[in-house]
């Protein structure tokens, strides 16, 4: 977890860019246990904050030809035997960093798509008089950048760009609009006008006169033959992404939720210690009370009896969601849709006490492996309704709905029943339109929430039906129902949250599921594979036959995370819910519909064991935005 940061000169003179860096990087100090320096050149500085987790030698810049090429990067890579043979390079312990330099000299600015791993990084080209910057395939690494006239200005996080002297704070209404109906769907947009974010698997060129942002990947399904066995290719394929990211640093840890995905990575890590005689893996757990709806400990325990990790557990005991919050927006500089966050920090906090500098994380596992809902849709849309019968009987004790009522759906959907749905839909229609739903009744989607005219002001409705909504043709297709998660805006997003909280305890996550050739592995097979017998993600199950606990591999459930976060608003935080609701409910005015908010404060209040999601979301975002709003005026009137 190093940062980048660096300013390319347009019309600015050299000392004062050389004081903007140093404060850059007294911003990002906490990115930098180990060290940070910058270097300028005549037209460009950079500046490189450095956590050692790839057991390199000293903090960047690093240069090369003479200073004509120089780089800042946050970056492991993967893939560096491959690189290593085709750069023609001998010595296996060049730094990550002058492999992306290399890279760059044989390749140019098609260099990313020979590149595997997590990596932001910047190339000052001093021949060619540009900045090449890149961000990975899944935006695993952060990298945010303002542009004028008079400068380019790049860093891991944006408060070292607000440091910069010119840069506006002002506010984007797009991103709070988004943010209100859970919607990052603007890849390059953040909370504040004048700062964008480089997407995820796209690069950057900058000049002295214009920048030029282009993608060099798209997600797509493997093209390589399969084999017969698709676990068996699973299994290598986790196997080598755990190894990879273990690489370097001796403090490695992981997370251990009880979960499948987080149980996989530290069962499989767990086992490639014990084969090199290495410390058992210390894993990191947060565990809540006997009955707690989010008790998991019978699955952590299941793990830690097979004594191939050391556990430490982490007791969670009077949730409180907004403790530490307004530190938590200092940390991630904007809105963030993880009311858990809190939680997930508690665990970075003990395990950067305990000396672990790369932590791994079970995170994403859903998307990449999926749940193989779209397999149904196949069934039904190919006219096997007997396949579909039996799938959906065995779907049913993981849905939790009725089989008949699945059955019926699918039928409404493909089958001889859809004119029937059709009328009922038309119908359904013109009585929605003759009645407004009254404020008693529980929320029911993000329109609720948004102040119709910040909504028709930054065209949500529009953006939803683009980017919210799976498309009726995407849905009735796995792979491309696949493909539609892998690529929404939440990816990057969840990324970037994770990152800041992690940073500032001295911990780089690591994620094994979010690996390129595993991705594309997984998006290319079949449904059959995904969900079978009613289990989603049945290829990651099979894999990890006499790996994981049977308890644990085969579990259907998951924990959901709505009760907990009540019982917490309301048992510990009920003066800022009135005050911000209440009493200061005019700063949020402009951007919530506050009767329908404070319409979901009262449903939550009255039955708390009743509160649906979006009531929450309506309470949770609104407290969330009215404090971000409050620091951002604070930071103002100081600037």
């Amino acid at each position: 977890m190093s940062g980048v940061a660096g300013i390319l000169l347009r019309q600015e003179g050299k000392p004062a860019a050389a004081a903007d860096i140093q404060r850059m990087l007294a911003r990002m100090q906490h990115r930098a246990p180990d060290g940070s320096s910058w270097w300028m050149d005549a037209s460009v500085v950079l500046g490189h904050a450095w956590l050692n987790t790839t057991d390199e030698a000293g903090p960047g810049p690093l240069t090369m030809a003479g200073g004509k090429l120089a780089i800042t990067a946050d970056c492991r890579l993967d893939n560096r035997d491959e690189l290593l043979a085709r750069l023609g390079i001998r010595d296996s312990s060049v730094a990550d960093a002058v492999l992306l330099m290399r890279a760059y000299l044989r390749w140019g600015e098609a260099c990313p798509k020979h590149l595997q791993g997590d990596f932001a990084f910047a190339i000052w080209d001093g021949e060619r008089q540009q900045l090449f910057c890149v961000r990975d395939h899944f935006g695993v690494k952060p990298f945010y950048y303002h542009s004028s006239d008079r400068r380019f200005v790049f860093a891991s996080e944006i408060g070292p760009i607000l440091d910069v002297g010119g840069v506006d704070m002002r506010i984007s209404e797009h991103q709070i609009s988004g943010f209100l109906a859970g919607l990052p769907d603007d890849p390059q947009s953040t909370a504040y006008a004048d700062i964008f974010r480089l997407p995820a698997r796209h690069s950057l060129t900058v000049t002295g006169n214009q920048v030029v942002l282009r993608r060099y990947w798209q997600i797509e399904p493997s093209q390589r033959p399969m084999r017969s066995d698709a676990a068996e290719e699973f299994r290598h394929l986790f196997s080598q992404s755990v190894r990879n990211r273990m690489r370097g640093t001796p403090a490695v840890g992981a997370m251990l939720s009880g979960g499948l995905d987080s149980s996989s990575i530290a069962c499989v890590a767990g086992l490639q210690n014990a084969a090199q005689r290495k410390p058992r893996l210390p894993t990191f757990s947060l565990v809540f009370e006997k009955g707690s709806p989010m008790d998991e400990r019978p699955f952590i325990e299941a793990v830690l009896a097979q004594q191939k990790v050391d556990g430490t557990l982490i007791s969670v005991g009077n949730y409180a969601p907004f403790a530490e919050f307004e530190r938590i927006l200092e940390e991630q500089e904007e809105t963030f849709l993880a009311p858990g966050l809190s939680l997930t920090r508690d665990i970075y906090r003990t395990a950067g006490a305990k000396g672990m500098k790369v932590l791994l994380d079970g995170h994403g596992g859903d998307e990449v492996v999926s749940q193989g809902h779209g397999h149904l849709h196949e069934l039904a849309d190919a006219g096997r309704w007997m396949e579909l019968w039996r799938e959906l009987r065995s779907a049913s004790n993981t849905y939790g709905d009725g089989m008949l009522g699945l059955y019926y759906q699918f039928l409404t959907l493909y089958g001889p029943a859809w004119r029937l749905a059709k009328i009922k839909r038309l119908a359904n229609r013109a009585i929605n339109k003759l009645r407004r739903r009254p404020t008693g009744r529980p929320a029911t989607s993000w329109r609720g929430l948004i102040n119709p005219d910040l909504a028709m002001r930054t065209d949500l409705v529009e953006r939803f039906r683009r980017a919210g909504y799976m498309p009726p043709a995407v849905s009735a297709s796995e792979t491309l129902t696949h493909r539609w998660l892998l690529s929404n805006g939440m990816v990057p997003h969840a990324f970037e949250v994770l990152d800041k909280a992690a940073a500032n305890f001295g911990v780089e996550p690591r994620y094994p599921f979010w690996d390129k050739p595993l991705v594309e592995f997984c998006l290319a097979l079949p449904g059959a594979e995904k969900l079978n017998q009613g289990f989603g993600r049945s290829v990651l199950r099979r894999a990890m036959e006499g790996i994981l606990p049977p308890a644990v591999q085969w579990r259907r459930d998951k924990i959901d995370f709505t009760s907990n976060l009540v019982k917490g608003m309301l048992g510990n935080h009920r003066d800022l819910l009135d005050k911000v609701l209440v009493a200061d409910a005019a700063l949020i005015a402009p951007y919530v519909n506050l009767p329908e908010v404070t319409a979901a404060y009262g449903r939550i209040s009255r039955q708390p064991e009743a509160a649906t999601l979006p009531d929450v979301q309506y309470v949770w975002r609104s407290i969330a935005l009215s404090l971000w709003l409050r620091q951002v005026q604070l930071r103002g009137s100081h600037a």
